[in-house]
């Protein structure tokens, strides 16, 4: 049973409940009373015999209650001294120098310079009780200095703690002193490492770090990295993808490097580089054009160099989602606001649209400006909140020239620099936009209501749902908090939106094979913010969405009955106990979920759950759902739509997992320079671990600690003499008075 603690000195620890204990002790008692009363003795003699008994009875009670007295002492103990080694891959690399000079793993550095250590390792054994423990991921005992350095990540912090211990979790022990061997790299931290290091030695407990591994780059540790290869998440057929990655190059000042860049195994460019110090970091950039429609692979790689320390980070694969058909936007701007940004989100974010935006403000405005030449390459140009005088009177006369040529669509945005008062009503825009803009227009104040006319409501811009199909609904909206004023729509455009007192809000007109659009308002980015109980965001997402699509006349493109796609195309595996999750959305066009599931060097089903139907009612749903990816490599996401006949779509995508410990490989002796400083302790290079075992085995002292002394009442040997003592007591007293 559970200790009992009956008072603050006297605990029981009963071998039967106490209640049946005392009922068991009152029994025996009356037993011997009663039978005390027949006896044929003198008055004191038979108090003697009857005490007596009693008191044989009172040890039965003691032995089922099993008490002790306890009480606070003091002892002696030997010092402890924990002694924490580094286990992450990084300990593997070869930078460190032996005897004779060769370079040798950081472990096996370790390993060399405890076995050089004898004699002062045993004379600090002889003075402390010494505990090993390897570090990384986790800290776990070990019964020697060379663990095998396998362990993705290095948490400093976590270390210490786990020899700190926490209030409501004491660490194993609390050593006199700590020894942390480590290159000082820490990739994974749960906290600071120097806060750790500061409790310790707030509690008398000094940290002394030993660092291992070079801190300069040299010709000896020659390494080169590419990291971070980047690509856009999809592109269009045709166009050029824009290729980003950082490379990092160590202890090859003089040499030669050469990246290559395939693409589906294929080699599309090639740099070379000449690192003119021993450690250089630079950005390459590459833009081979997108081919065909598809999940295209990239990989930048360097071929391995000889005596190179690492070769597993001499590649760095990406993917892009090349797209058929794309529509080409050049959004320009005069200012960073709300409206803005929105815009761009919601055009970025779909599918058939690839968007550049340029902010025209401030010194560089002027090289912002695009030549006539940059808008061959565009198919709708938006003009913002920006006056004429932000762009070169060539390049609007280039928009003007190209929309009468059927080659460009142009929208143009409300604001307080745009339309006449921006001064486009003496530009050649005025004469093909759909409404008519003087110089002394000014603004209509809010708030205004967003209002399809009748002639526009069947209109494609506000007929068009982005997943159901549906007209988009406007009257749970929020109002817009202004608008541009404007003079009347021309005869040959048709009014699609005005606010309830008829101000002109959305007018279109088409050129041809051209269109153009006036939305005079600049703040539709409220919509965004609205409940979600209206649908705004998706309101907005598919109003924007619709209108671009008029524009660059894509308003009689079929729709996928099913269409899958992810929230990436490529993803970072950098921890495994945490991976990343992939965000799958589905859209179908019946009630059913879909089936979903993930194929590749890992498989698994997504459950899916509808995430709405944008303004209600039947029509196409969208799903969405979300899996992990633990092992790198190539995925394959499948989804079918039940129904009359199974449809099937999917989408592909490309995981990696970065090895964080070779993502820098020089020692970081600074790091565990800190936390010495910030622990109370000294900091020693690995050649110098003898010093430091020598100095700890003359300075550590025997620990004087708290201990809790017991002296039990139940048990024992002074008990048992005592019970028997009593018990021939009696017999001898019986024999004595002749008594049976």
């Amino acid at each position: 049973m559970d200790s009992i603690i009956a008072a603050d000195h006297l605990v029981l620890e009963p071998a039967i409940p106490p209640l049946w204990a005392m009922a068991v002790a009152l029994a025996l008692a009356v037993v011997v009373v009663a039978g005390a009363r027949r006896w044929p003795l003198a008055g004191g003699r038979w108090a003697a015999l009857l005490v007596l008994r009693l008191l044989v009875v009172a040890g039965l009670v003691l032995l089922m209650l099993r008490p002790s007295v306890r009480w606070q002492g003091r002892r002696t103990v030997r010092a402890g001294v924990a002694v924490l080694v580094d286990a992450t891959r990084s300990m593997g690399l070869r930078d460190a120098l032996g005897p004779d000079g060769e370079p040798v793993t950081r472990i096996e550095a370790v390993r060399r310079a405890f076995a050089s250590a004898g004699k002062p390792y045993g004379d600090l054994a002889a003075r402390a009780v010494i505990h090993a423990y390897a570090f990384g991921t986790h800290t776990r005992p070990i019964d020697h200095f060379t663990p095998t350095s396998q362990d993705p990540r290095t948490d400093l912090a976590d270390t210490l703690r786990f020899v700190a211990g926490r209030e409501e979790d004491p660490g194993p022990f609390l050593p006199a002193a700590v020894i942390l061997v480590s290159d000082g790299r820490a990739n994974r931290s749960h906290g600071m490492a120097e806060a750790a290091a500061r409790r310790l030695a707030e509690r008398a407990v000094k940290v002394h770090a030993v660092a291992v591994g070079s801190e300069t780059p040299t010709d000896r540790v020659r390494d080169v990295a590419v990291r971070d290869l980047r690509a856009p998440r999809r592109v269009f057929v045709g166009n050029r993808i824009e290729v980003r990655a950082v490379l990092a190059t160590f202890g090859l000042k003089g040499g030669t490097v050469e990246a290559v860049l395939t693409m589906d195994g294929k080699e599309v460019a090639r740099r070379r580089a000449v690192p003119g110090e021993n450690r250089t970091v630079q950005e390459l950039v590459f833009a081979p054009t997108a081919g065909e429609a598809g999940l295209a692979r990239l990989a930048l790689a360097v071929a391995p160099l000889d005596g190179e320390l690492v070769t597993t980070n001499n590649r760095a694969p990406a993917a892009v989602r090349i797209e058929q058909g794309g529509i080409r936007i050049l959004y320009l701007d005069g200012r960073l606001h709300p409206e803005g940004k929105y815009i761009a989100r919601a055009l970025g974010a779909a599918q058939e649209m690839e968007l550049e935006r340029r902010i025209l403000v401030g010194a560089k405005a002027g090289a912002a400006a695009p030549a006539p030449a940059d808008l061959d390459g565009f198919d709708v140009v938006v003009l913002g909140d920006l006056p004429a005088s932000s762009l070169p009177a060539a390049t609007i006369a280039r928009i003007v020239e190209r929309a009468r040529m059927g080659s460009l669509s142009v929208l143009t945005l409300g604001g307080l620099a745009a339309y006449g008062p921006g001064g486009w009503a003496a530009t050649p825009l005025a004469e093909i936009l759909p409404v008519a803009i003087r110089a002394d227009d000014g603004q209509v104040e809010g708030p205004i209501r967003f209002k399809p006319t009748a002639a526009g409501a069947d209109h494609f811009v506000f007929g068009l749902d982005a997943v159901t199909g549906r007209a988009i609904g406007f009257d749970a909206l929020p109002p817009l908090s202004g608008a541009s004023a404007v003079g009347p729509v021309r005869p040959t455009a048709r009014l699609l939106a005005e606010s309830e007192d008829g101000h002109t809000l959305l007018a279109v007109r088409e050129l041809g094979r051209s269109r153009v659009a006036s939305l005079t308002a600049d703040t539709t980015w409220q919509w965004v913010l609205a409940p979600a109980a209206t649908g705004g965001a998706r309101a907005h997402r598919c109003f924007w969405r619709g209108l671009v699509l008029w524009l660059a006349g894509r308003d009689g493109r079929p729709r996928a009955d099913v269409w899958v796609m992810t929230d990436r195309t490529r993803y970072v595996i950098a921890d495994p106990d945490r991976p990343p999750m992939v965000e799958v959305t589905v859209g179908t066009q019946g009630s059913e979920a879909p089936r979903v599931r993930l194929t590749g060097p890992a498989t698994a089903d997504v459950p899916v759950r509808r995430c709405g139907d944008s303004m209600g009612g039947p029509g196409p749903l969208e799903w969405q759902g979300t899996v992990p990816l633990s092992v790198p490599g190539a995925y394959t996401v499948v989804a079918e739509a039940a129904g009359g006949d199974t449809k099937r779509a999917e989408t592909r995508l490309v995981a990696e997992a970065q090895d964080f410990e070779i993502a820098d490989l020089l020692a970081d002796h600074a790091n565990l320079k800190r936390i010495a400083a910030a622990g109370g302790g000294t900091f020693r290079t690995v050649d110098r671990l003898g010093d430091l075992l020598a100095d700890l085995a003359s300075g550590l002292q025997p620990q004087d600690e708290a201990a809790e002394r017991r002296l039990s009442l139940g048990t024992g040997r002074l008990f048992l003499a005592a019970v028997i003592a009593l018990l021939a007591a009696e017999w001898f007293l019986r024999r004595r008075w002749e008594m049976a």
